[in-house]
C-alpha cells in the first residue's frame, strides 16, 4: 500500500475518525472525578441544593456530619460546594451553554443528620429524600419528587413533575401544574395538594384532628380511606362525577347527608370525624373507596 493510502479513501478516513472520537470520549469520561465531600455539623444544620440536572439522594442518619458523594457525566459541568458546622451549599452549573441532558447530569448522594433542614432546588432528574425530621422544601420543573419518613414542615413543587408523600406527617404542602400527586399513610395538622391537569391519590386514615383539603381541575381524584379512618368529608365536582363506596352517616349537629341527583355533593361522615377532608375538582371524576 502505498504511503498515507488510507487518508485517500474515504470510508476509511472516516472510520478512523469514528474510533479516535470514540477513544477520547471514553477518556472524558473517565477523567471526571468523583465528588466527595464531608463537613462536620451541629445536630441541626441547613443543606441547600440547587442542581442543574440529575438525580438527587438525601437520607437522614445519626451522625453530626453532612456527606457528599457524586458523579458528573462530563467535566462540562462544575460543582461547587461550601459548608460550615451550620450550613453546607451544593450549587451544580453548566460551564457552557448548550450541554446535552446527559452532558449535564451531576448525581449526588447525601447523608445529613436526622434534625437537618433541607431545600432542595432542581430543574431535571429525579429527587428522593427521606428520614428526616427537620423540615423539607423541594422545587422542581421536570423532576419526579419522592418524600419519605419525613416530619415537620413539607413542601414538594413541580411543574410536570409526579410528587409521592409516603409514611409522613406534619405541615404539609404539595403542588403542580400538570404532574400527579400521591399521598400515601401520610398524615399532619394540614395537607394541601393541589394540581391543575393531574391526578390526585391518597390512601390512608387521615390521621387524627387534621385538615386535608385536596383539589385539581381535570383528572381524577381518588381516595382509599383505611378501616381506621375518622373524618367528616365534604365533596365537590362542578362537571365530574362522585363515585363512592364509603358508607357515610350524616354530618352532625342536625346537618343531612346530602348528595345532589348529579352526583356533585357529598357530604358525611365516617367514625367521629377526627378530621377533616375537602375535595374539590372542576371537571374530574372523584372516587372513594375503603373506610370500613
Amino acid at each position: 500500500m502505498r504511503p498515507n493510502s488510507a487518508f485517500r479513501s474515504p470510508r476509511r478516513w472516516l472510520a478512523m475518525l469514528a474510533v479516535a472520537g470514540v477513544f477520547c470520549a471514553g477518556l472524558g469520561a473517565v477523567s471526571s472525578e468523583p465528588i466527595r465531600k464531608s463537613f462536620a455539623t451541629i445536630a441541626n444544620p441547613s443543606l441547600l441544593l440547587h442542581s442543574h440536572s440529575g438525580t438527587i439522594s438525601v437520607k437522614g442518619w445519626d451522625q453530626n456530619q453532612v456527606e457528599i458523594k457524586g458523579e458528573r457525566a462530563s467535566e462540562s459541568m462544575d460543582v461547587l460546594i461550601d459548608g460550615n458546622a451550620e450550613k453546607v451549599t451544593i450549587q451544580t452549573h453548566p460551564k457552557r451553554q448548550n450541554l446535552s441532558p446527559q452532558e449535564a447530569q451531576v448525581n449526588l448522594e447525601i447523608h445529613v443528620p436526622r434534625q437537618t433542614l433541607v431545600r432542595v432546588e432542581s430543574e431535571r432528574g429525579d429527587i428522593a429524600v427521606e428520614d428526616l425530621e427537620g423540615g423539607v422544601a423541594v422545587e422542581g420543573v421536570a423532576n419526579s419528587v419522592t418524600l419519605s419518613r419525613i416530619r415537620g414542615y413539607i413542601t414538594a413543587r413541580t411543574v410536570d413533575g409526579p410528587i409521592l408523600i409516603r409514611a409522613s406527617e406534619g405541615h404539609i404542602k404539595a403542588d403542580s401544574i400538570t404532574g400527579d400527586l400521591k399521598f400515601v399513610q401520610v398524615n399532619g395538622s394540614e395537607l394541601i395538594g393541589t394540581t391543575n391537569s393531574g391526578a390526585i391519590h391518597y390512601q390512608g386514615d387521615f390521621g387524627s384532628g387534621g385538615t386535608y383539603v385536596l383539589h385539581n381541575y381535570s383528572s381524577p381524584i381518588e381516595i382509599q380511606a383505611f378501616p381506621k379512618a375518622s373524618f367528616d368529608m365534604t365533596a365537590r365536582s362542578v362537571l365530574g362525577t362522585i363515585e363512592s363506596q364509603i358508607p357515610f352517616l350524616p354530618l352532625p349537629p342536625g346537618t343531612p347527608f346530602r348528595r345532589s341527583t348529579t352526583g356533585k355533593l357529598l357530604q358525611g361522615r365516617i367514625g367521629t370525624g377526627k378530621s377533616t377532608v375537602q375535595i374539590t375538582s372542576y371537571s374530574g371524576t372523584i372516587r372513594l373507596s375503603g373506610g370500613r
